[in-house]
Order: C-alpha cells, then sequence, then structure tokens
C-alpha cells in the first residue's frame, strides 16, 4: 500500500512553499495546514466564479471517480442543470472562461460554450482538481477504514495520495499557481473557471474565505453519501469564488 511519506520530496517542498506564500503553514509530520497571520498576494481581477463540472453517474451512484474512470459520464439531470447555466452567464458578464484538462471538465466547458457566449473559452493544465485513481468506482463506505483514505480525508493530510492519483496539497499548490495566472493575464477582468469541486475548495482555501481551511468540510457532504435529497448538490452550477 502507497504510504504518505513516499510522495516525491521535490513536489512535497512546493506544496510547503506555495502555500506558505498564501499565509498557509504546513505540518511536516502530518500535513494539516491552518491559516498564519501575514499578509498574501493581492488579487487583481474584478471576480472569480467556479462552475463545477455537471453531474456524473458517479455522483448518482455515490462512487469516486478517476480523471478517466468510465462512471464520469453526465446524467441527463446533470446535463440539463448545466445548459440552464450557461443559458444564464451572460448575466455575469464574464470577461473569460478558463478550464481544465479533464475529459468531465473539458465536456462541461463543451455544454457552456455550446450557448451561445461573449467570452472565449481558454485551456489551463493547472485547473486540475484531485484524481482519484485506484479509488474509481469504489464508495465512502468501501474505503472509510483504509488508512490512506483517513489521513487524506478525514485528517486532511497534504502529502496523502493515492498511487497514481493526487494529493489536496497538489491541488492547493496548483489552485495557487491559477491565481498567479489570474493577476498576470486578467487584471481588472471577471473570469470563469469550469473545473472541480476540490478546485473551489482550493481557490476557497487560499482566498480565506472559512475562518480555517476545512471549516463545513465532510467526504461524506463532498461525495453525497447518503440522503442527497436533504442536500444541496453544487455540480453545474455557478459559485462566486472571490
Amino acid at each position: 500500500m502507497f504510504s504518505v511519506s513516499d510522495i516525491p520530496a521535490k513536489e512535497k517542498k512546493r506544496i510547503t512553499d506555495t502555500l506558505l506564500k498564501w499565509g498557509i503553514a504546513t505540518n511536516q509530520d502530518d500535513g494539516t495546514i491552518d491559516y498564519i497571520k501575514t499578509g498574501i498576494p493581492e488579487m487583481k481581477c474584478k471576480s472569480i466564479h467556479l462552475i463545477r463540472h455537471a453531474e456524473t453517474i458517479a455522483v448518482v451512484k455515490h462512487e469516486f471517480m478517476s480523471d478517466t474512470s468510465n462512471n464520469c459520464g453526465f446524467t441527463e439531470n446533470g446535463i440539463e442543470i448545466t445548459r440552464k447555466a450557461a443559458e444564464e452567464m451572460n448575466n455575469y458578464s464574464f470577461d473569460v472562461a478558463l478550464f481544465g484538462p479533464i475529459e468531465r471538465v473539458i465536456n462541461t466547458m463543451k455544454l457552456v460554450m455550446d450557448i451561445p457566449q461573449k467570452f472565449d473559452a481558454v485551456y489551463c493544465k493547472k485547473l486540475h482538481g484531485i484524481d482519484n485513481t485506484g479509488w474509481e468506482y469504489k464508495s465512502f463506505f468501501d474505503l472509510e477504514h483504509n488508512p490512506l483514505f483517513l489521513a487524506r480525508e478525514v485528517e486532511n493530510n497534504m502529502f496523502a495520495r493515492t498511487p497514481e492519483g493526487t494529493s489536496w496539497g497538489t491541488v492547493i499548490a496548483n489552485c495557487a499557481d491559477v491565481l498567479d495566472i489570474i493577476n498576470d493575464k486578467y487584471a481588472g477582468k471577471k473570469v470563469l473557471l469550469i473545473s472541480q469541486g476540490s478546485v473551489l475548495r482550493g481557490m476557497q482555501i487560499l482566498l480565506r474565505k472559512r475562518e480555517h481551511p476545512w471549516d463545513e468540510y465532510t467526504v461524506s457532504g463532498m461525495y453525497h453519501v447518503g440522503d442527497d435529497s436533504k442536500k444541496k448538490k453544487n455540480y453545474g452550477i455557478i459559485s462566486q469564488v472571490y
């Protein structure tokens, strides 16, 4: 089984240094993070919103997805909700949309851009959330006692990842790189991100939208385990980030 400590030293240093730039200290022993009293980079854009990819088969079946697993196809309900959001985008006056590299995000971008928009969609390799390769098709209940799962999703260890997947630390460091791109190329602009739920959380952590980085986060909530009628799904929904 993959060990948390096996994450490449170079990547561990990138995570630690990048988060520190954004006023987030990383415990090198257990990978936990917390805010420190320091300034963070100033955002130069007018606003940032994110639309999460459309609802997938995996969401309905309460299964994990990897970047390439077959349960990433959209449900009819997911397509309908995303198209409705696309029809409302002119109300936001976005100047540009950045979209991530995985298939379900690219397909969401296509749904958005099928509706005539006043902005262009630009590919952004760094706009890449959690990859659960090794856990695809598994449920929360299949993994709830797995030590690696507990380290990543319950203890929020920045360095824990599946053997071919990614860690929360990598996701958040990538989000920081995206914010740098926005500052460099889109100052004064209204930016839409087309991506994953983990990217939304990563952006919220970097921009200090909660008192503590992991406030209101539970893995069961993230993957909508249990009675969905009592939970608001945000797949295909536009959320304000900044």
